[in-house]
C-alpha cells in the first residue's frame, strides 16, 4: 500500500470512529454528515467521495462494528481462562454494549436492511460456525456442554437465537430494561445448553417416544 492509500484508509478510518462515537450517542437519523465529518476533521466532500453518502456510511460503520465484535470475542474464545469464565465474559460484554449504544443505532443493526442482513448471514456462516464448534468441542472437554447435544444442534440453536434476537429490534427500546433482558436471555441460552447451571442437579434424559 502506497503513501496516498494509507492516506486514504486513514481518513476513512477516522471517518468510521466518529461516525460511531456519534451514533452511539445520538442515533442514526439525528447525526449529519457536516457533523461526522468535523469530528473526524475531514470534509464533507471527503465521506461523500469514499463512502457514498450517509446510508452506505451507516453500513459501512454497522458492518466494521460486527468485525470488531466478532475480533473482541474471538480473543476472549482463544484465551486460556476456564470455558465458563469466557462464556460469562461474553454476555457480559453484550449486556454492556446494550447498556451503552442507542436503541436507534441497535436496531440499524437488528435491521431489515437486505445488505446487513446477508452481510451478517456471510460472517455467521463463514467465521463464527468454525469459531462456535472449536469453542464447542473445548466446553465438551471441559464437561460444561451436555454430552448428549451434538455440534449441529449446538450450531442450530445459536443461529436460532441469533436470528430470534434479530427479529425483535424492539428489544432495544429501553437501555435499563435491554441489559437486564439481553443477561437473561443469554443465561437462557448459556444454561439450555449446558443443562444446568453449575452446581444445579444433572440433567435428566428425555423419555423415550411411544
Amino acid at each position: 500500500m502506497n503513501g496516498f492509500e494509507r492516506r486514504k484508509e486513514r481518513k476513512k478510518d477516522a471517518v468510521r470512529a466518529a461516525a460511531l462515537e456519534l451514533f452511539r450517542d445520538y442515533g442514526v437519523r439525528k447525526v449529519t454528515v457536516g457533523e461526522i465529518a468535523g469530528k473526524a476533521a475531514v470534509s464533507p466532500v471527503t465521506i461523500y467521495n469514499h463512502f457514498g453518502g450517509k446510508e452506505e456510511l451507516v453500513r459501512d460503520v454497522v458492518k466494521h462494528f460486527i468485525l470488531d465484535l466478532l475480533e473482541r470475542y474471538r480473543a476472549i474464545m482463544v484465551s486460556e481462562r476456564p470455558f465458563l469464565e469466557r462464556l460469562e465474559m461474553i454476555v457480559f460484554d453484550k449486556t454492556q454494549i446494550a447498556r451503552q449504544f442507542n436503541e436507534e443505532f441497535m436496531q440499524k443493526i437488528m435491521s431489515d436492511d437486505p445488505e446487513i442482513r446477508r452481510f451478517i448471514d456471510s460472517v455467521f456462516e463463514t467465521q463464527v460456525s468454525d469459531l462456535m464448534t472449536d469453542f464447542f468441542h473445548e466446553g465438551r472437554r471441559e464437561g460444561c456442554i451436555r454430552p448428549d447435544v451434538s455440534r449441529e444442534t449446538f450450531l442450530l440453536h445459536l443461529d436460532v437465537f441469533r436470528r430470534g434476537i434479530q427479529a425483535h429490534p424492539a428489544l432495544f427500546s429501553s437501555p435499563e430494561h435491554n441489559e437486564s433482558l439481553v443477561r437473561e436471555m443469554s443465561h437462557l441460552y448459556l444454561y439450555g445448553v449446558m443443562g444446568q447451571k453449575p452446581g444445579g442437579p444433572e440433567p435428566r434424559e428425555a423419555p423415550e417416544r411411544s
